[in-house]
């Protein structure tokens, strides 16, 4: 019989296996993601409607990073720490009254957003007609419930990686694209785009009780006293100052989203749908990797810093950031050869035609260079939050999207959305290297020379095996014409083979040290070890 609760309370000791944890069901949910987009590209295509959706997912997802990440990446895990070092019953009543204030200010926000969505998307949503413009508010309105379910959800996600208990608070994002899943199959048949909405908010739903189990097993119990806050006005003071800044960064950045938005609803019928179909996509290897990393290596910085261990800060820092170009770099050229089978397998069917599909494969290739950078970014963030430095980060995300959304903009009206999606790449490659030289200073010159060692094999290995690849699949394509989506698939699915053979052999050539390190995790796997 399988005993859910030990599956639930699994616990992953080092910073590489819980990566791989959480990055294994990140792709599960991500295919869940993916199937979500299928159905919704074969239900509506590149419509109008795709668009209403997608533009009223803004203002509640707005909502939800600026006030719920921006408190819990940047200071709920650090100073949670610190009071459970001290005193457990402090901690608890830390977290709860956390929960409690972010449950009431996101609702008091949500609501006010509610009042006033009409406003507010007629000055966001300049290209949308009077019908269109409607629906986005009937739609934002249902889907504002979303950031206060998240809200409380993300800080037992918090809790739960606190104690190393990283399977349950993955699984919450899988449980939530099942939720809109259920909407796109069985309520918009009765209710139309409202059924999408309605979807949305069933997935926050199931976000939250998936994760319960597991955090009624850290021996957690809700108690609450107006007095607390009193009590712990220090690290409430602590929350608060960390999260200024970080909140503030966000808000740049979610400011650069609504303006991409608002670029494309000028742009041509349906690119707000195709930017997003493509953006999925290329998110797949920066969530399931590089934010698998970020998510794994966060608690064990933070602990590290509070106990003023330099040395092994720098190094796992250091290995980390090396662990997701190692997936990231190889990933991204893989995408770029193989971007026809992957979009047409996708997304080619139903009302999602030729034109449309031609158009995503030209954003995908795009996107997937500044996958890259966006992926190692969310890392780089982390490492400054650790540090409690969210100043900095701050001023570099308000420098990169500020030049980011003129070029976008330029870009966008010039060239469509093939210049808006370029614009985005380079804004991500541009914040990349002002967050990396503001911690270039931390590394010692032998380790940065290490580094550039390191990162140039990657590079070469993966374009190495990027050439194999192409080599492969256009040799297939003449034996296999790709007149038929099952001939493609075959044929990258061969060459991917192929290519993914000679990026290992040439990995162990070449003496790159993450290849041992995947081995070592699969083969644990395989024995059942503990990871």
């Amino acid at each position: 019989m399988v005993n859910f609760k030990k599956i639930f309370n699994h616990k992953s000791e080092t910073i590489f296996g819980a990566a791989m944890l959480i990055g294994g069901i990140m792709l599960f949910g991500s295919f869940l993601g993916f199937l979500r987009n299928a159905l919704l590209a074969s239900r509506f295509g590149a419509s109008a409607n795709l668009d209403i959706y997608y533009a009223s997912f803004r203002l509640p997802d707005m909502i939800y990073n600026i006030f719920i990440m921006g408190a819990i990446s940047a200071a709920f895990i650090p100073i949670f720490s610190e009071y459970w070092a001290k005193n457990k019953k402090e901690a608890w009543q830390f977290s709860n009254a956390i929960i409690l204030i972010i449950g009431s200010f996101v609702g008091t926000l949500a609501l006010l957003v509610a009042i006033f969505t009409r406003p507010l998307l007629s000055r966001l949503l300049v290209g949308f007609g009077p019908e269109q413009l409607e629906m986005a508010v009937v739609l934002t309105r249902i889907m504002m419930i979303q950031p206060i379910l998240m809200g409380i959800s993300s800080v037992t996600a918090s809790i739960l990686k606190i104690f190393k208990l990283f399977l349950a608070s993955a699984l919450a994002p899988l449980v939530y694209n099942l939720g809109i899943i259920i909407g796109i199959l069985f309520f918009v048949p009765s209710m139309g785009l409202k059924g999408l909405a309605w979807g949305v908010v069933l997935g926050a739903i199931l976000h939250i009780l998936v994760q319960i189990p597991a955090l009624f097993g850290t021996g957690y119990k809700f108690t609450f006293k107006f007095s607390i806050f009193r009590e712990l006005k220090e690290g409430f003071k602590k929350v608060l100052l960390m999260m200024i800044p970080r909140s503030l960064g966000i808000i740049a950045y979610q400011v650069f989203l609504l303006g991409i938005t608002a670029i494309a609803s000028m742009l041509k019928e349906g690119s707000i749908a195709i930017f997003n179909f493509a953006n999925e996509v290329q998110n797949l290897p920066q969530t399931v990797f590089a934010l698998s990393f970020a998510i794994a290596a966060f608690p064990s910085l933070s602990k590290l810093n509070a106990e003023k261990k330099r040395d092994d800060f720098i190094k796992i820092s250091f290995d980390t950031l090396l662990q997701i170009f190692f997936f990231l770099i190889p990933i991204a050229v893989w995408f770029f050869i193989f971007r026809e089978p992957i979009i047409r397998f996708l997304y080619g069917y139903g009302k999602f035609d030729w034109t449309s599909t031609v158009k995503t494969i030209q954003i995908f290739s795009i996107l997937s260079f500044g996958m890259i950078f966006q992926g190692v970014n969310a890392f780089l963030l982390r490492v400054f939050f650790a540090k409690g430095d969210a100043l900095r980060p701050f001023i570099a995300s308000v420098v990169s999207y500020s030049l980011g959304f003129l070029l976008c903009y330029k870009l966008g009206i010039l060239l469509g959305v093939t210049g808006l999606a370029s614009a985005v790449a380079i804004t991500y490659l541009f914040y990349f290297l002002i967050l990396f030289l503001l911690l270039k200073p931390e590394f010692s010159s032998s380790l940065l020379r290490k580094f550039y060692y390191s990162l140039g094999k990657i590079t070469c290995v993966s374009l190495l095996s990027g050439l194999v690849a192409y080599l492969s699949f256009t040799l297939l394509k003449g034996i296999f014409p790709i007149d038929k989506v099952v001939n493609l698939v075959i044929d990258a699915g061969i060459s991917f083979i192929i290519s993914f053979v000679v990026f290992v052999v040439l990995c162990n050539w070449f003496k790159i040290k993450e290849i041992n390190e995947l081995k070592r995790i699969v083969i644990q796997k395989i024995h059942g070890a503990k990871s």
